[in-house]
């Protein structure tokens, strides 16, 4: 595939103006910062739009192959590859500056953004890392995506964009009412619902279908395509300055629901047609490795901050204020590309050949018996306010178990795919081992919470339920597999 680098310098630029919004533009706004520049300075959640079309027309550019298989694991195993290395590390490093209060933090806020859902629920959307809703939005344009794209293999290009925009008028039109009728009752809700930003995407991506099919091999005028670019790009910072004066036309927040989507895919299209002097200076490698950093700096830019100040604040120094305005954007420069080109790519090699060894289905049905094993477990047990008591301790084992049970599955291969097809007494062997020892690191945690004071009481028959339930329904459900014959394994593993 052609590579379209002058577009990606336009992902810094647009990184930007979040992270002048989030406070970084310091020291270095000080002579530019007044009207009619400050509106577009501050207009973080255009650009975020902006960001949403961008990825759905590059999207287009890489998966769209018309009379191709569309192969979907590929591609969703790719798509989770390329962000959650980092997005997780965001979170580790959020949990670090919060490690005081972490373990009174409602599990539920945890693991929505463990799974990357907070923004579907207003009271979580913000939780954590608050730049990291937008994660819940890629994932689901990542969801909808090919189900998108098979559509319109099947349809002209013209009705593709049709209906597309269409979409866009109408999702347009009902955010717009009820953020008269519901703003800010239900702020959480209209600002972050990923459904609210999927028209900004899929207008991208129909954008990206017609460049595929019809528009790369166009011959363009190139002064007409530069006056189309630059007349865009003037209407759109003209509708910013004008919002921020008329209070009355959609502003602040209102324009990330995907207002401006069209212009956006227009000013995108025009630029990658772009063959003039312009895009040779937008291509050149340093402006790209900028925009290649965008990612790492908006999903590291919250958590890295957080913990700066937190050092400027302890450092005894006379004026830490000062300090972070001269250093905050150029330290966030600096942890983009070292993220980018030293830290993500052995993550991400790590993470994809994980995924290549697990099922990620197995993985989850395994989390949410051991979930419920908790629940039945203590409801066997013990009743009324006497399982209250014990919810602390209930508590420490589920995450406890969340994360160590899965290490031990990972070590005896029984969330390997193949494994499924292994004689019955070898897979129940494997598993009868992997529940085993997670259950026995976890009774020793909570063993040890009970020696330290903890707890007033070690109720040994709880761990021997929860072992019970656990193993008889993890090897259900890999029966079930088994019978549904859901993966087809090439060779069936070496016992």
């Amino acid at each position: 595939m052609k590579r379209y680098d002058q577009l990606t310098p336009t992902r810094f630029w647009a990184l930007l103006l979040v992270l002048i919004y989030h406070g970084a533009g310091g020291i270095y706004l000080t002579y530019i910062n007044h009207f009619p520049f400050s509106p577009i300075l501050h207009s973080a959640p255009t650009a975020v739009s902006y960001l949403y079309a961008l990825s759905g027309f590059v999207m287009s550019l890489v998966y769209y192959r018309p009379g191709q298989t569309f192969e979907l694991v590929k591609y969703w195993t790719a798509r989770v590859v390329r962000i959650y290395p980092l997005y997780i590390l965001s979170f580790a490093l959020v949990c670090y500056y919060y490690l005081e209060a972490l373990t009174r933090i409602k599990p539920q806020k945890i693991l929505v953004n463990i799974f990357v859902l907070q923004a579907w629920s207003p009271r979580y959307a913000q939780s954590f890392n608050y730049a990291s809703w937008s994660m819940t939005v890629e994932f689901f344009f990542y969801a909808v995506f090919p189900f998108f794209v098979l559509w319109a293999y099947r349809q002209p290009v013209r009705r593709t964009l049709l209906i597309a925009l269409a979409f866009w008028v109408v999702t347009q039109t009902v955010n717009f009412v009820l953020w008269i009728g519901y703003f800010p009752a239900q702020e959480l809700t209209l600002v972050y619902n990923p459904i609210f930003h999927l028209s900004t995407f899929l207008l991208g991506v129909a954008g990206g279908i017609w460049f595929v099919q019809d528009g790369k091999n166009q011959r363009v005028n190139q002064r007409v395509n530069l006056t189309i670019l630059f007349t865009t790009l003037a209407l759109i910072s003209i509708y910013i300055i004008l919002s921020a004066v008329y209070p009355q036309l959609p502003h602040d927040l209102q324009p990330m629901s995907g207002l401006l989507a069209p212009f956006f895919v227009v000013f995108i299209s025009a630029l990658a047609l772009d063959q003039t002097r312009l895009s040779k200076i937008l291509s050149q490698r340093w402006l790209v490795a900028l925009g290649e950093t965008a990612f790492a700096l908006y999903i590291l830019h919250v958590p890295v901050i957080w913990l700066y100040e937190r050092f400027l604040e302890n450092s005894g120094w006379a004026n830490p204020g000062h300090v972070k305005d001269v250093t905050y954007l150029p330290l966030m420069i600096t942890v983009g590309l070292v993220a980018n080109y030293y830290i993500d790519p052995p993550l991400r090699k790590w993470m994809k050949n994980l995924l290549a060894t697990i099922s990620f289905p197995l993985l989850l049905l395994d989390l949410t018996i051991a979930a419920a094993s908790i629940f039945i477990s203590f409801g066997l047990r013990f009743e009324g306010r006497e399982y209250l008591s014990y919810r602390p301790m209930g508590i420490l084992i589920f995450w406890s178990g969340f994360f160590l049970r899965p290490i031990f599955s990972y070590f005896f291969k029984t969330l390997h795919p193949e494994s499924l097809y292994l004689p019955l007494a070898q897979l129940a062997k494997r598993l009868f081992f992997s529940v085993a020892c997670g259950g026995g690191v976890v009774a020793a945690i909570v063993f040890l919470g009970y020696r330290l004071g903890w707890f007033i009481n070690y109720p040994r028959s709880v761990f021997i339920t929860d072992f019970l339930i656990i193993f008889s329904l993890s090897f259900l459900v890999r029966s079930a597999f088994r019978v549904l014959k859901i993966y087809q394994p090439k060779t069936a593993l070496v016992a």
